[in-house]
């Protein structure tokens, strides 16, 4: 039987599979345990009576996750996957996709506490909660650091929606076009006031939790020393000083997920680069 189900939109499927790999990292659940029916290797036999397995699967998995979107809740399968666990008054965890809050949610599951893919505190206790239901020991949470961060990552970098108001971590610096290398500031005014940012940053994720507060505050002081290692040397300065911007733009008080972004784009960068260089055939 199914140890984890996790009802999500095909549209949703790039979402989906890098919350399978956080579970799966943090969790060290099977491939077989966990259903997910828009992930490789997480799928539907070949052969099944889809409709049947699904709904065997959807009332008995032992833990149940609705990645919900507003794809999903235009999703005939996904709202026929939630209706029937809810009626069956089985384990049923609400996930938010980016952009959407509680209120999105309709009927009976307006009375469920939703958690949110964008908030690391929620994936936290999310896991914590998946563990101790599936009776087992979840992973240090410095295993599954990197698939955490990937999935907020990846949760706050999609396209605001065309109703929302644009905040002014999402307007783009004009300053920066037609920046030159002698116009650039020193790296060091990010991080001259990083130690008290990252106190007041540790303190709102983790109010109660002291441990994971002390845990927080250590991988923040890493990151920034990764940060202030400044510019590899295959990057142009005016190319890494937008990076960086960038990043501090979107992470002004996280450092980790500052650091990983500037990994993200520099990585982008050289991909870039790379495929200018390839011959035209």
């Amino acid at each position: 039987m199914i140890k984890l189900f996790i009802s999500h939109s095909s549209e949703d499927a790039e979402l989906a599979a890098i919350f399978v790999q956080l579970i799966v990292t943090a969790l060290m659940v099977k491939a077989q345990d966990i259903r997910c029916t828009s992930v490789d290797g997480y799928r539907l036999p070949g052969g099944s009576d889809t409709d049947e397995q699904l709904r065997e699967e959807a009332l008995g998995a032992e833990c149940f996750i609705g990645v919900i979107s507003s794809q999903s809740l235009a999703s005939a399968y996904v709202l026929f996957e939630l209706g029937a666990r809810w009626g069956a008054r089985r384990h049923l965890i609400p996930l938010l996709a980016p952009g959407l809050r509680p209120q999105a949610l309709k009927g009976p599951l307006r009375g469920l506490n939703a958690l949110s893919c964008d908030s690391m505190a929620d994936i936290h206790q999310l896991i914590a909660e998946l563990a101790s239901r599936m009776h087992i020991q979840s992973e240090s949470p410095a295993v599954y650091q990197r698939q955490l961060e990937a999935l907020v990552y990846y949760a706050t970098t999609l396209e605001i929606p065309v109703d929302s108001t644009p905040t002014k971590e999402h307007i783009v610096d004009k300053h920066l076009i037609g920046v030159t290398a002698t116009q650039i500031p020193s790296q060091d005014d990010d991080y001259a006031a990083s130690g008290e940012i990252i106190a007041q940053h540790c303190e709102r994720e983790w109010p109660e939790d002291f441990s994971m507060r002390a845990y927080c505050i250590n991988q923040q002081q890493e990151a920034v020393e990764k940060l202030r290692q400044g510019r590899p040397s295959d990057i142009p300065e005016e190319v890494f000083y937008q990076i960086r911007r960038k990043c501090a733009r979107e992470w002004p008080d996280d450092f980790s997920m500052r650091q990983y972004s500037k990994e993200q784009q520099t990585a982008a960068y050289r991909s870039l680069q790379s495929r200018r260089q390839q011959p035209i055939y």
